[in-house]
């Protein structure tokens, strides 16, 4: 019995783990936070920003041209209803003037008469 309690002795110390050694080192002094840009995307996004600029620019400018241009077409709109009323009520004092009752009180007040029998209808 001697011979098993030695041999739990020897089972009952703990080995000494080895060091694990990693498969990668890493190097603390390289390691960055800092992504590295290329030229060519530095130049790219420059060249992004520069468009996106440029056209809200062109988009703002050709905003306030086209409202210019609704101001003036809604003017120019205003102008031609004028004329058109202007233009009605003229017709309305013409036809008022040249009417049959009215050129007869006119000759009526000047000593003229109309003689039916004088009046011819001439057509083309």
């Amino acid at each position: 019995m001697v011979q098993n309690n030695a041999a739990r002795q020897i089972n009952a110390i703990p080995k000494r783990k080895e060091q694990e050694v990693p498969i990668h080192k890493t190097d603390s002094k390289n390691k960055s936070l800092k992504v590295p840009f290329s030229g060519f995307e530095i130049t790219s996004a420059v060249a992004l920003s520069v468009l996106f600029m440029a056209m809200t620019i062109f988009l703002i400018s050709t905003k306030v041209s086209l409202s210019g241009a609704q101001y003036e077409l809604q003017n120019l709109n205003q102008k031609i209803v004028n004329i058109q009323n202007s233009n009605v009520n003229t017709k309305q004092d013409i036809s008022e003037l040249s009417s049959k009752s009215r050129l007869m009180k006119i000759a009526q007040d000047a000593g003229l008469t109309m003689n039916d029998n004088s009046i011819r209808n001439v057509s083309k």
